[in-house]
């Protein structure tokens, strides 16, 4: 009797572990992407893109903790994705313009609304040299970059004419580790660019 309930109980044990374990892996594949857009299919007759700022105005000054080379990945891998979205890099007269950020924690230091454009402040592009000020009237839940979640990745889709914003869409603390290398920044990517729509192809 007393080998039945062990057996029992071990029987009972396995069950809830096997339970536990697996709403583990569900909860741990939560997808924290959203994106928001201007207007229903804002992007529809959209087919190509430039980076809104080819090369850094200012001289990059990274934080020590910050990887100057986790530029080049998101470069890399936005201008991938897009590509596999059916969009075409150009120079010449873009359908719209490209600009990517990281948010990061606010140094007392750097905590002065004059040093930023509106809208943006300290972050990843901040420290890479960029310094965005395209504006934002038309897009509904907009928020500033530097009240996002450190680490959350933001991709903004900008009008070439009138520089407001048409799309955004972000992941909540998908740079956890500002060494992160191409295949994380790739992963991160992809599931931002994947909200967007498909470029109309001619």
């Amino acid at each position: 009797m007393k080998s039945i309930k062990i057996k029992l109980s071990s029987a009972l044990y396995l069950f809830l572990c096997s339970i536990f374990l697996s709403s583990c892996v569900a909860t741990s594949g939560i997808d924290n992407t959203t994106s928001i857009s201007s207007s229903e299919g804002i992007l529809g007759k959209k087919t190509t893109y430039a980076w809104y700022q080819p090369t850094p105005p200012a001289q990059p000054a990274y934080g020590p903790e910050f990887n100057p080379s986790l530029q080049r990945h998101m470069l890399k891998a936005i201008e991938e994705e897009l590509q596999r979205k059916g969009y075409t890099k150009t120079t010449v007269n873009p359908d719209m313009l490209v600009a990517y950020d990281v948010s990061v924690s606010v140094p007392d230091a750097m905590d002065k609304a004059e040093l930023y454009g509106p809208g943006f402040g300290y972050s990843y592009a901040y420290m890479a040299g960029y310094r965005y000020s395209y504006g934002n009237a038309q897009l509904p839940g907009y928020r500033a970059v530097d009240l996002f979640k450190q680490g959350t990745l933001i991709v903004d889709v900008i009008d070439p004419k009138s520089k407001q914003l048409l799309w955004r869409g972000w992941t909540e603390g998908a740079i956890k580790n500002f060494d992160a290398g191409y295949g994380k920044a790739k992963s991160e990517v992809q599931k931002i660019i994947n909200r967007m729509p498909g470029a109309v192809q001619p």
